[in-house]
């Protein structure tokens, strides 16, 4: 009795289910291609080595000097440093200029979201995500001439003498896997429009008070004097 008071109440709501469901469906549709046929995206990892400017002219000292520590230190103050800027918007717009002087079309895209960076001691690591893995190419390396030809104009410590920054890797394009969430991201929206639904109608049944059935009336203990059949 229990499926059947199931299907009745799936038969009267379906509407209420079904609606939406395909509401969620029609805002999605455009994302389901990313289910089937995920979206190619391409990365870059250089590693850089990075050092303040070079030590003052012969003869200049400085109190307290230690020739051995105070170079590693300063190259890990750096690295540390570089590595915040590489993610703000100052750098992405040198990375345009740079580009824009190489009348390269990438120069017009934001790119922001493309750089981010780590940093480990004296090492700084560079990381460029892209959709192109051609153009990929050309923001790695001009945004390594940005890290070694502009730094100096960002942090006065460096008193205006850029930091040497080397790379210590080959520019390697590799693709990268897209992520599960792009894959399942419509699915799950799909089917949680379908849950609202469910929901909706369960909600729609709750609150209605209507008697339908000979069971129904029969549960609060009223007699059936007669039934009137479905019209076929």
């Amino acid at each position: 009795m229990e499926l059947i008071a199931i299907w009745y109440f799936l038969r009267r709501r379906w509407w209420l289910i079904v609606l939406p469901g395909l509401v969620a469906l029609a805002l999605t549709l455009p994302q389901l291609r990313n289910v089937i046929a995920p979206p190619v995206s391409y990365s870059v990892q250089v590693r850089l080595s990075a050092a303040a400017p070079p030590a003052p002219a012969e003869g200049v000292t400085t109190p307290y000097e230690d020739n051995a520590y105070v170079p590693w230190l300063a190259s890990e103050y750096a690295v540390i440093n570089l590595a915040q800027w590489i993610t703000s918007d100052s750098f992405a717009q040198e990375v345009a200029q740079v580009l824009g002087e190489q009348d390269n079309d990438l120069a017009d895209e934001s790119l922001s979201s493309a750089f981010f960076a780590d940093s480990y001691r004296s090492i700084l690591v560079l990381y460029v995500s892209w959709d192109d893995s051609d153009e990929i190419r050309a923001l790695a390396e001009a945004a390594i001439t940005v890290l070694q030809t502009r730094n100096q104009d960002y942090f006065a410590q460096l008193a205006a003498e850029p930091a040497e920054v080397v790379p210590l890797d080959t520019i390697e394009v590799a693709q990268v896997a897209p992520p599960i969430t792009t894959r399942l991201a419509p699915l799950v929206r799909i089917a949680i429009g379908f849950a609202a639904g469910l929901a909706l109608a369960v909600l729609a049944e709750y609150l209605d008070r209507s008697l339908r059935t000979r069971a129904e009336v029969e549960a609060l203990g009223l007699p059936v004097l007669a039934e009137i059949p479905r019209e076929k």
